[in-house]
């Protein structure tokens, strides 16, 4: 309704009345038959914030305020209200409280009051309205059940494709309806601007999952997948020829002493001594096929080891691999030969 045109006196009760119900439909500012009036009580909190925000106590000043309009509605406490809605930046809800009041100055006594008023509310429309952006809100689909919000508000389907007033700053838009993802889209807002924000709703089964992390490569065997059978072989092999190592000496030990108690080749023992080759000669026997066995034996198991190392160390490049294990056994000395290709 275009204030500035004049207004009969039935058509002054139907708008006061159409006032009252826009005005009690907003929280905290219910103008009802049944809310209590208390006029001076209103004019005091009135003063009271008039004062507190003239010193810069915006927050406790503008609670007067509304505490105000709570107990006397009037114009000039909604442009007040208006005002403090504009300082904490949300212009668009002071577009709206200077609209407001621009509807409820019709009721304001006396029409030099009744003008200043009305310019005031004009003058704080045209400062606001240039600055406030305005964002045309799109669903691409609209299945039942579709829900839109913004930032945590509920709207309207009937609020789609419409372009509504928004504060600048950041916002949140949010679309949701059964067997969709929910789609959250932040926006921010400068003054002025103008924008489109679609929200585009997607079925949850098409949604693309998400490719499973390829598998973790598994960890080389350790000395390049050199099987453990050959180093357990290997230590087995050294520590039976360490043994027949040990056997050797002690059959050249027994050598040893028979020759130096029967010189001669053949050795021959003088019968007038005391002593006796026997035990010498079972000792030196015996010790010799355990030098023979056990040096025989670590010589198939170094053998085992080295064709298991080989093999493992040459698993990528296979090559042709062979070996030969002698033993060697001398006078004075013994131990293996280890000839071949890896």
């Amino acid at each position: 309704m275009n204030i500035e045109r004049p207004i009969s006196a039935t058509r002054k009760r139907a708008f006061a009345v159409s006032v009252l119900l826009i005005v009690s439909a907003c929280p905290g500012r219910a103008l009802g038959e049944d809310q209590p009036r208390d006029p001076a009580a209103a004019e005091a909190l009135y003063m009271s914030g008039r004062k507190l925000v003239n010193d810069g106590n915006w927050d406790e000043g503008c609670a007067k305020f509304q505490a105000s309009m709570e107990l006397n509605p009037a114009a000039s406490t909604l442009i007040n209200i208006a005002k403090c809605r504009e300082h904490e930046g949300k212009l668009a809800q002071a577009v709206v409280d200077y609209r407001r009041a621009l509807q409820l100055n019709q009721d304001t006594l006396g029409e030099e009051r009744k003008k200043q008023l009305e310019q005031v509310a004009k003058e704080g429309i045209e400062a606001i309205e240039p600055r406030l952006a305005h964002v045309e809100l799109v669903v691409n689909t609209r299945p039942e059940g579709l829900e839109v919000e913004r930032d945590g508000i509920r709207l309207p389907l009937a609020a789609l494709g419409e372009t509504i007033p928004l504060d600048p700053g950041k916002h949140m838009f949010e679309a949701s309806a059964p067997g969709y993802e929910k789609i959250e889209k932040p926006v921010e807002l400068a003054e002025g601007q103008k924008a489109t924000v679609e929200l585009a709703l997607v079925p949850a089964a098409a949604t693309p999952k998400k490719a499973p992390p390829p598998d973790k490569p598994k960890p080389a065997p350790a000395s390049g997948g050199v099987p453990a059978w050959a180093y357990i072989a290997g230590g087995l092999g050294l520590a039976a020829v360490g043994g027949g190592v040990y056997f050797r000496f002690d059959q050249m030990a027994a050598e040893e002493r028979i020759q130096t108690n029967c010189p001669g080749t053949p050795p021959v023992c003088d019968p007038t001594k005391e002593y006796r080759p026997d035990e010498d000669n079972a000792r030196k026997d015996r010790s010799f096929y355990l030098f023979v066995g056990l040096t025989a034996a670590g010589a198939a198991g170094i053998g085992a080891a080295v064709f298991g190392i080989a093999r493992g160390l040459s698993q990528k490049k296979p090559q042709a691999q062979s070996m030969h294990v002698v033993p060697y056994v001398g006078r004075g000395s013994g131990g293996l030969v280890l000839q071949g290709a890896f």
